[in-house]
């Protein structure tokens, strides 16, 4: 693959150690009412992307579960797997607080404890940025894909972005805050982490990403740019007013995340990837991306 640096391993004590954060404050994750609208936009997108229910879907890193819990409401099948044990008792409580069903599986995706070819679907949100050594876990990931069967990532790599934007502004509202207060060294210690966070992400290009989902096996390869706001840091009389202008503009977000051109790619927040996994080679590439059959 080239040159590999920073955290092969991803970044899993610092992750368990929020889970477990969040697990013991009773916080209820991503309920604030930005990330309310981002998941909301995302679930829509996803029911027009993926292949409808019944299904069976594997989540790997499900985190809090949130999408996956959209589709179990839909009526998919849905296994959720985390190496962090905290993480997983996060998402079992999302799940039983709904009332929904799924299979909770401790495991990580270097070495998935599942047989080839289970899967109609495999998910992942905001995971395959935290892995120097990406390649091996996408080619694992397509391996429990049975034939047939659809991979999605939303990735969100280390790289500009509308997001850099966003971040500049939250360190200004952390520099401001804590100045206020007569704070000026944490407001520049808690701004300077926004720049330098305790996790490894990957730098890799979007062609990069797009030459290791087929040299996984998936066919009819789409990356795409999604979300053109950033998160911003607000009080909540400033934020409501933004988020209800991103609620009425969303016909404009949705004609932006489908768009898939070179400035949506390099502005959006984020990254949607997806493909098919097709046996063996019998899948003709067209050079583009996109086998000629049931790729999108």
């Amino acid at each position: 693959m080239g040159e590999r640096h920073g955290d092969t391993r991803g970044s899993l004590p610092v992750f368990e150690r929020q889970w477990r954060e969040m697990l013991d404050a009773e916080a209820e994750p991503e309920f604030g009412a930005q990330e309310q609208l981002f998941a909301e936009l995302k679930c829509e997108a996803l029911a027009e992307i993926l292949p409808p229910p019944p299904a069976t879907v594997l989540e790997c890193g499900c985190g809090s579960a949130e999408v996956s819990a959209f589709m179990a409401r839909q009526g998919y099948d849905c296994t959720l797997l985390d190496a962090a044990p905290t993480a997983l008792r996060v998402a079992r409580r999302r799940f039983e607080r709904e009332g929904l069903r799924a299979t909770y599986t401790l495991g990580n995706v270097y070495r998935l404890p599942f047989p080839d070819d289970t899967f109609d679907i495999l998910t992942s949100f905001g995971l395959l940025e935290h892995f120097a050594d990406v390649d091996r876990v996408i080619a694992e990931m397509a391996r429990v894909i049975r034939p047939g069967g659809m991979f999605f990532a939303d990735i969100v790599p280390e790289r500009f972005s509308v997001q850099t934007v966003g971040t500049v502004f939250n360190a200004g509202v952390r520099l401001a805050y804590y100045g206020l207060q007569g704070r000026p060294g944490r407001g520049l210690h808690e701004a300077g982490r926004l720049f330098r966070p305790d996790f490894y992400e990957n730098d890799y290009s979007l062609d990069t990403y797009r030459r290791f989902m087929r040299q996984a096996g998936l066919r009819g390869v789409v990356i795409r740019g999604n979300r053109p706001v950033p998160v911003l840091t607000l009080p909540g009389p400033v934020e409501r007013p933004y988020v209800a202008t991103l609620r009425r503009a969303r016909g404009l977000w949705r004609r932006f995340d489908g768009a898939g051109t070179p400035a949506t790619n390099w502005w959006g927040a984020g990254w949607w990837a997806w493909g098919v996994k097709l046996p063996g080679d019998s899948a003709a590439d067209d050079g583009e991306g996109r086998a000629r059959g049931p790729a999108e």
